[in-house]
């Protein structure tokens, strides 16, 4: 636990932190995007985890979902929307050198969760088509890179869709783009060690929920297989 505190202000923030990468896990593996919303808890505990320390934990949820559920992924709109998100994230990336750790980010991430994400939950009549996937793909990532909530754009264009083929897809995307986006802050000097090793200490919640997920997927598989059977 000292080495723990070293890196967090005490063990009751250090568990109110894993509590809500826990809660971005959970609803990342069910719905295929939320891991970055639990980012305003973590803001107002430990702002320098943000935006980073949301992509990169991100990267190894939305991965191993996407990994269990690989058949089911749309590969046409995950290469669109990523060629969107590649171009969204080159253009946050001077737009958070700029900002980062000044009011202004503050101001920028506020401004993110307040009148972006509750667009998600609007009833939009919008079909994911190749266009709507890559304009959704790039201001994702730009949101993403920017704040660590990249989902709103694409839960907005997926509404309309088959959700056993969406989520396995979002998963997919949200792992190559959340990885692309790391490789951009780690270039823009904003991935280091004391983030990486914060992100380590806060792994046990993201590795129990790729457990549960993969524990789920094997008793689904098991079930499906005793009803051949019979």
């Amino acid at each position: 636990m000292d080495f723990i505190l070293q890196y967090f202000a005490s063990s009751e923030v250090y568990g109110i932190l894993l509590l809500s990468v826990f809660i971005g896990a959970i609803t990342q593996s069910a719905i295929g995007i939320g891991f970055g919303i639990p980012g305003c808890v973590i803001l107002l505990f430990d702002a320098s985890l943000i935006p980073t320390s949301i992509v990169l934990m991100g990267t190894f949820v939305a991965f191993s979902n996407a990994f269990l559920s690989f058949k089911q992924i749309i590969k046409k709109d995950l290469i669109y929307s990523l060629t969107g998100r590649v171009v969204g994230t080159l253009i946050a990336a001077p737009i958070i050198m700029i900002t980062v750790g000044t009011k202004y980010f503050m101001f920028v991430f506020g401004f993110m969760l307040l009148f972006i994400v509750p667009l998600s939950f609007f009833k939009w009549n919008i079909q994911a088509s190749i266009k709507n996937v890559s304009i959704a793909g790039l201001f994702s990532g730009f949101l993403g890179t920017l704040t660590g909530v990249g989902g709103p754009p694409m839960g907005i264009v997926y509404q309309n869709s088959n959700s056993s083929r969406v989520v396995p897809t979002l998963n997919m995307f949200f792992g190559f783009g959340a990885l692309f986006s790391v490789i951009v802050l780690w270039n823009i000097g904003l991935l280091n060690m004391i983030i990486a090793i914060k992100c380590l200490l806060l792994s046990p919640s993201v590795a129990m929920v790729i457990i549960l997920r993969g524990l789920c997927v094997w008793c689904d598989f098991f079930l499906q297989n005793m009803q051949v059977g019979h």
